[in-house]
């Protein structure tokens, strides 16, 4: 915890950075003793408000002190076993260093964003004799601390405010052309996409993403070779019905694919006889002909003209 950043974290900031009211300044990253441990957000009072309303964890944020740090526990490295008491270690350590600021222990917050709560974190918890305050929707107060602690509940919250980018930050399929546009947008900038590459799980954030897109909107994005890259000439042909495979294709197209004997396979032989050019069918008698079936006689006649 706080030691690794993941490309969850950084579409978290993002998210944050843009929609988190007007009257905060969201920092990230931030190096909480000179051996570079780093909180993953500081939540401060924002002096020049926007005055832009919260646009997600909308809950959240009144619920919180003036000075707020913040821990996400994300889908690339979710909660494990004694996290808390790191947790813990954070908020007293920023305490420590920020005394003269903050005055009383209540004044400082400490936030914890999981995907879920869990069995362990329980333990851990209860561990501290603390207890869970219900807040409804996916928000919880832990009781019985100096400090005023909220765990947010990542996934649930999703749900209860429909904020499709928190979905997907909980693991989730986006279920909204916005949601998926807005992960787009963010992960085709050079600076994410930069900064992406640099992180532990970014394969994971993409693949997250392209799994809630339509397979030809992932496919649009690549030129007909770079799609059939790689196939077999009978993987690409079997996701077309047999009409739509010769769709285009001139009769000698189809049949120069073909050994004459296999062109002829499973036909009658009156079908076999059609088949033949028009200087082999001049050759047959009249009476050949007339013992032909009424169609094929018409289609004969019609071509050698008698």
């Amino acid at each position: 915890m706080g030691t690794t950043w993941t490309p969850w974290h950084l579409l978290l900031a993002v998210l944050l950075r843009q929609r988190a009211p007007g009257d905060r300044e969201i920092q990230s990253e931030v190096k909480l003793t000179a051996d570079a441990l780093r909180l993953d957000f500081v939540f401060l009072p924002q002096e020049d408000a926007t005055g832009r309303a919260a646009g997600t964890l909308k809950k959240l944020w009144g619920l919180l002190t003036k000075h707020v740090v913040c821990e996400f526990k994300s889908v690339g490295r979710p909660y494990r076993r004694f996290n808390f008491d790191r947790f813990f270690t954070y908020i007293t350590t920023y305490y420590t260093n920020e005394v003269e600021a903050l005055g009383r222990r209540s004044e400082l917050c400490g936030v914890l964003l999981v995907t879920k709560r869990s069995p362990t974190m329980d333990e851990d918890v209860h561990a501290y004799g603390l207890h869970w305050r219900d807040l409804g929707d996916g928000y919880w107060q832990l009781e019985g601390c100096p400090f005023k602690i909220v765990v947010v509940e990542i996934e649930v919250v999703a749900d209860a405010e429909d904020d499709d980018v928190l979905r997907f930050l909980a693991g989730k399929q986006p279920r909204t052309v916005e949601g998926r546009r807005w992960l787009a947008k963010q992960l085709g900038t050079k600076e994410i996409q930069m900064k992406m590459h640099e992180l532990e799980g970014f394969d994971e954030v993409l693949q997250t993403l392209l799994q809630s897109l339509p397979p030809e909107q992932v496919l649009s994005a690549y030129a007909p070779e770079e799609r059939l890259a790689g196939l077999a000439p009978e993987q690409v042909l079997s996701v077309y019905a047999p009409e739509e495979r010769l769709a285009g294709l001139a009769p000698e197209q189809v049949l120069s694919a073909y050994a004459p004997e296999e062109r002829l396979a499973g036909l009658a032989p009156e079908q076999v006889l059609l088949t033949l050019p028009d200087e082999v069918l001049h050759a047959l008698s009249d009476s050949y002909i007339d013992s032909l079936s009424e169609p094929t006689r018409t289609m004969i006649r019609k071509r050698i003209g008698r």
